[in-house]
């Protein structure tokens, strides 16, 4: 399978040039492969890792929320996702890695992370400092998310990657496509151009090593 990797901003992007460049590429793909999960845990997964970090899963959320409320003004990569379900009648596969799947394999370092950045704030609301002591909590809280997400985002690029990859290589080996494109964000662009070499089952269109 032939497959053209298609890196950008997930917000303000430019539409247009990236669905040009890619059917200057690949013509119709076959398939259409985004940065995207679908999450199907159980309750229990779900409950445990709220548990174990709670920081982090209300940044996370934080994130896509601004993230929504942004691509109402903006042009988003879903966008891109939207045109070839409109042109080609292509439904996207989601290929990213669930969040709780993640945190569950390591949730007690996660909540180690987490617990420990939540104890400054604990301790200012626990302690009648007042308004500036709720101010200094409140202010502990998001510097305290923001850490978490950074650290988070950071520890599992690489595993993110080869699970994107892994993904969309089962998906070629189960069925007859001949050409796909990748949308996904800058950030994973170049590694996931390396990982595809590895595979004998696919070609990358816009490979610079060609």
């Amino acid at each position: 399978m032939e497959i053209y990797i298609s890196g950008g901003t997930h917000v303000g992007t430019d539409v247009e040039d990236r669905v040009e460049a890619i059917e200057d590429s690949i013509g119709e793909p076959d398939a259409v492969f985004l940065e995207d999960r679908v999450s199907n845990h159980r309750k229990k997964e779900v409950a445990i890792n709220w548990v174990a970090a709670p920081l982090l899963l209300v940044g996370l959320k934080s994130v896509l929320k601004f993230i929504w409320l942004f691509s109402k003004i903006l042009k988003t990569d879903e966008e891109i996702v939207e045109y070839f379900r409109e042109e080609y009648d292509l439904e996207p596969y989601y290929v990213d890695k669930p969040v709780h799947s993640i945190i569950g394999s390591q949730y007690r370092d996660w909540g180690l992370a987490n617990w420990s950045l939540l104890v400054m704030p604990a301790v200012l609301i626990y302690f009648p400092f007042g308004t500036i002591g709720i101010l200094l909590a409140i202010v502990s809280l998001i510097t305290g998310a923001i850490s978490v997400i950074i650290a988070y985002l950071s520890a599992v690029h690489a595993e993110r990657n080869i699970y994107i990859m892994n993904r969309i290589a089962e998906i070629s080996e189960n069925n007859e496509y001949e050409t796909a494109c990748v949308i996904t964000g800058r950030e994973h662009d170049s590694d996931l151009r390396l990982l595809a070499r590895r595979f004998d089952g696919i070609e990358l269109a816009n490979d610079s090593e060609n």
